[in-house]
């Protein structure tokens, strides 16, 4: 390869287990006792009964396997969301209304929905830093949330960057190698810059012998240099499991999470250095977390919670931090005095990509209150990652032998699947992805315009994305970064969705 070539990334296959004829393997279960009704009836003589099961069953596969092009749902899939959301709404649990003049009974402004029920606590780490600790008791989550200042790609030889994206893939993998790890996210978060930041360092630095021409250009710099000026924030959250390794798996308990969590976090921080995220990564601390959750719920109020915090801290508290009111409706999420609607992805790249796939996606857009761009990591543990690999080349092997004529989709899969295995004995850590979008705005007028123009953005990037139907508020709270890990709230877990 060339010193002027650029690097390619992909090798990456949605899970799934394939049957007979290409059909899913829960497809392929389920036909079974069709192919059984319809020997005996062809034993019997029964012939018409035999053709109309035959005529059934095919429909009924047939429906199961087509998939609309504009979000890949099928119509089992769309009819189980509509079924869902009708259910919520008739109930009233679309509706969620807090404070004082609410129904949570001490007239608090908790976060609802998965997070409903978690506790915020600060703690020191091995170096003395101070760190923010989200605890979920239902899944036994322990979630630590860290901030970066990246520079950017602007002025960056390539070979930088290749290496920056070779550091972030032996920073997912030692995830996995490391072990109770159970998710992390990069939330790149992009809005309006408010100017109080650069009004203080302009007039702040401003000497009291200056010159009235000094003066006048120093109150006029915030004016001119801040219109439009997006302001880019960027968070990871890592979740640990509290799980022990005992039969019934319980909580090893706060106190334990604690003094594991403070003794790896230097370390975890300190591997990011290599990866672009900056020299100035920190971990939040429980006040920022507060702090960033509640601008979320409310983008209004973002210049107030900068202002107060330049002047001392804002004083809330982490049951303050949610919304007093929000609507779950079935594709828009309007909360306190904002709306916003969730994108999530439903396919990744299916050939090869560049380090710059995702610029386009990450970059602001106008006449938005606030856009998050969050990417969902699982790291796979590395005593499972063996077992997995070479499940997909099983898998791919047999999707392949059931045609006389493999399709070059085939041939490419059995090639990741044997690329995979090779990367993996060779120290390459696995990790399940995803990505969720989530655009904020002042009314819901602004969506028919960005329902063009983010999954646009998307397709820049080779992703297929889809409204969050009947999950916005969902949805919503996982593009947060505060370690909600969906997988371990759902009812099916990764081997039984993989069938199906």
């Amino acid at each position: 390869m060339s010193e002027n070539a650029c690097v390619t990334y992909g090798n990456i296959v949605k899970p799934g287990r394939l049957g007979i004829l290409g059909l899913p393997m829960g497809v392929s279960l389920a036909l079974i006792p069709v192919v059984i009704l319809m020997v005996l009836l062809l034993v019997t003589g029964n012939i018409l009964g035999a053709l109309l099961v035959v005529a059934v069953g095919a429909t009924a596969a047939g429906l199961m396997l087509w998939r609309g092009r504009a979000d890949g749902r099928n119509i089992y899939e769309r009819g189980v969301l509509m079924f869902a959301h009708r259910r919520k709404v008739k109930k009233g649990n679309n509706l969620y209304l807090a404070g004082p003049a609410g129904r949570v009974p001490d007239g608090k402004m908790r976060v609802p929905g998965l997070l409903a029920a978690s506790e915020l606590s600060e703690h020191t780490d091995a170096y003395g830093n101070p760190f923010g600790l989200i605890r979920v008791r239902a899944t036994k989550h322990y979630t630590v949330v860290l901030e970066a200042f990246p520079d950017g790609d602007q002025l960056v030889d390539q070979k930088v960057i290749d290496s920056q994206v070779g550091h972030w893939g032996a920073w997912m993998a030692q995830l996995g190698v490391d072990g109770g790890i159970v998710g992390a996210s990069v939330t790149v978060e992009t809005a309006p810059d408010s100017g109080l930041r650069l009004e203080r360092m302009t007039r702040g630095n401003l000497s009291e012998n200056a010159s009235a021409f000094s003066a006048a250009v120093i109150d006029e710099l915030p004016e001119h240099y801040n219109s439009g000026s997006p302001s880019v924030t960027t968070r990871i959250a890592v979740t640990f499991s509290g799980k022990g390794l005992d039969k019934d798996a319980s909580d090893r308990g706060i106190s334990v999470m604690v003094e594991e969590i403070a003794n790896r976090l230097p370390s975890l921080i300190g591997n990011l250095y290599s990866t672009g995220a900056g020299t100035s990564v920190r971990a939040c601390t429980a006040q920022d977390i507060i702090d960033f959750t509640r601008t979320s719920y409310d983008p209004t109020v973002a210049s107030l919670i900068e202002e107060a915090r330049a002047e001392g801290g804002t004083g809330l508290s982490w049951p303050d931090a949610g919304p007093v009111f929000h609507d779950d409706q079935l594709d828009r999420y309007f909360h306190d005095r904002a709306v916003s609607k969730t994108w999530e992805m439903f396919e990744g790249p299916r050939g090869q990509f560049y380090s710059t796939a995702l610029r386009r996606i990450m970059e602001p857009t106008p006449n938005v209150l606030r856009k998050r761009v969050t990417i969902l990591y699982r790291p796979i543990p590395s005593s499972e990652s063996a077992s997995l690999v070479e499940s997909d080349i099983n898998n791919a092997a047999f999707a392949g032998s059931q045609k006389q004529r493999i399709s070059a989709r085939q041939e490419q899969r059995l090639a990741y699947a044997k690329k995979a295995a090779q990367e993996e004995a060779q120290g390459a850590g696995l990790v399940r992805f995803g990505m969720i979008i989530t655009a904020t705005t002042a009314t819901a007028d602004d969506f028919p315009r960005l329902d063009k123009i983010i999954p646009s953005m998307a397709n820049a990037a080779r992703l297929r994305i889809r409204p969050a139907l009947g999950n916005q508020a969902v949805a919503f709270q996982a593009g947060l970064p505060l370690g909600v890990v969906l997988a371990e709230h759902s009812l099916l877990d990764d081997k039984m969705r993989a069938w199906l």
